[in-house]
């Protein structure tokens, strides 16, 4: 349960982590303000009200009998009533005691009466029949003995606790929560927003290796972070560079070679053993010029545009089909994709190659799925074995039963296709088709890198 309520990510993790400590924070000190302020409260109200208490006592008792009624009227009011009685109460009655804090406190600050008899007693109005001061709440009777043995009553009236008197320490503390939470947020949000561009990096990175480098800002750990993924990008974007440059370089150098050895095969007297040298040499110049492509289309800064894919497969299909070329195609009226359009039309036109050359016709589908669209091309050749579906991506491979030498490729074109796909940030997979061959799933994201 803790769990599912556990963040996932690292904003909410801190958000949650300032929240709670904000509500424990509030809590402690809202406990610790009601217990020390009510503590204050209590302690100062009964001091103030035991000096009163003596005060009228002192007063009542140096007053001559006759000055007594004024006097008790003059120090009632309506949240208090005094009176003066000839007997006191009982104080093994039930009731007459000192339950509370509060009287408590009256009792230990009524020193100024000293010896004299003091009893207070805390009780609801509705008991003893005064129902009529209910909506008074709580009531509180002092009895002081004077010195001529009558006995001073004090009745205090107050409205007791409302829950509406906590409403408005209740809503600014609730206000300031939500301000906090609300802060705890954006700022989580904003810390953690280098991160979320580093991954968004690293992701661009993984389809295109020149992709502008991250900004660095933020923190000093995310700033050295982003500095070292800067760098590690370019060493990366150098050998690769590096790599194609040598591969295109050696590919040059060979064409030169073989051409020389094309020229001196026309020299060789037999000619079966001439014809199968010429094949070999045409060979090796296909498989150089497809090295040189595979190596153009690496280096190519081309820019990402938006494309009507439904257009560009009905266009491929069209002109291959005006060759004797025998295609279906089958996608909405129009899907457009953010991507480079030479490289991504040479992708699908080796696509299309492979399923005629090998299943003698295609049926070209295209789709929309999770921000995808998908193209399937499906054949009906012999189709590819599960353990060879991996191999068939690795250049200059080629199966020897299906797609032999005399009628296959070079063993570039599904290692270009995938390398192109990969780069728009997409992808190809092999699968068995419904009605037998191979069926191609290769995605191209919509919205590009």
């Amino acid at each position: 349960m803790l769990g599912r309520l556990w963040p996932a990510t690292i904003a909410g993790r801190v958000a949650l982590v300032l929240v709670a400590g904000l509500l424990v924070l509030c809590g402690a000190g809202a406990a610790w303000y009601i217990y020390d302020r009510g503590g204050r409260t209590v302690g100062l109200f009964a001091h103030d009200m035991a000096i009163q208490v003596g005060a009228m006592a002192a007063l009542l008792e140096a007053a001559p009998e006759t000055e007594r009624p004024k006097i008790l009227a003059a120090l009632g009011g309506p949240m208090m009533r005094v009176s003066v009685t000839a007997t006191g109460p009982d104080p093994s009655a039930d009731g007459w005691k000192r339950p509370g804090e509060f009287p408590d406190a009256i009792q230990r600050h009524l020193t100024i009466l000293k010896s004299r008899p003091v009893l207070i007693r805390l009780f609801r109005p509705w008991e003893n029949g005064e129902r009529s001061q209910r909506r008074h709440g709580h009531r509180m009777v002092i009895a002081v003995g004077l010195a001529d043995g009558n006995w001073l009553r004090i009745g205090l009236h107050g409205r007791g606790p409302h829950w509406r008197r906590g409403m408005g320490p209740l809503a600014w503390l609730i206000f300031t929560v939500i301000l906090v939470m609300g802060t705890a947020v954006w700022a989580a949000h904003r810390m953690t927003r280098p991160l979320r561009q580093f991954a968004q990096a690293a992701d661009r990175l993984g389809v295109d290796m020149r992709a502008p480098p991250m900004p660095e800002h933020g923190s000093r750990e995310l700033r050295r972070a982003a500095d070292a993924f800067n760098r590690m990008q370019a060493r990366l974007r150098r050998f690769v560079d590096d790599r194609t440059m040598m591969l295109a370089a050696i590919s040059h150098d060979l064409r030169t070679v073989l051409t020389r050895l094309r020229l001196r095969a026309e020299f060789i007297d037999d000619g079966e053993q001439q014809d199968k040298a010429i094949a070999d040499i045409d060979e090796m110049q296909a498989m150089l010029d497809e090295t040189l492509n595979f190596a153009r289309d690496d280096a190519r800064e081309e820019a990402l545009v938006p494309v009507d894919l439904t257009a560009l497969l009905q266009n491929l299909c069209d002109a291959m089909t005006d060759s004797g070329q025998s295609l279906n195609f089958e996608g909405p009226a129009h899907l457009q994709v953010q991507c480079r359009p030479v490289a991504l039309r040479r992708a699908l036109r080796n696509l299309l190659d492979n399923a005629i050359r090998y299943g003698g016709q295609a049926d070209v589908s295209l789709s929309q799925s999770n921000g995808d669209a998908v193209v399937k091309i499906a054949d009906k050749g012999p189709g590819i074995p599960v353990a060879m579906r991996d191999k068939v991506f690795q250049p200059f491979f080629r199966l020897e039963t299906s797609r032999s030498r005399e009628t296959g490729g070079t063993g570039l074109g599904l290692s270009s296709a995938r390398a192109i796909l990969r780069r728009h940030g997409g992808d190809i997979t092999l699968h068995d088709g419904v009605q037998g061959g191979l069926l191609v799933r290769a995605t191209i994201p919509i919205s590009g890198d």
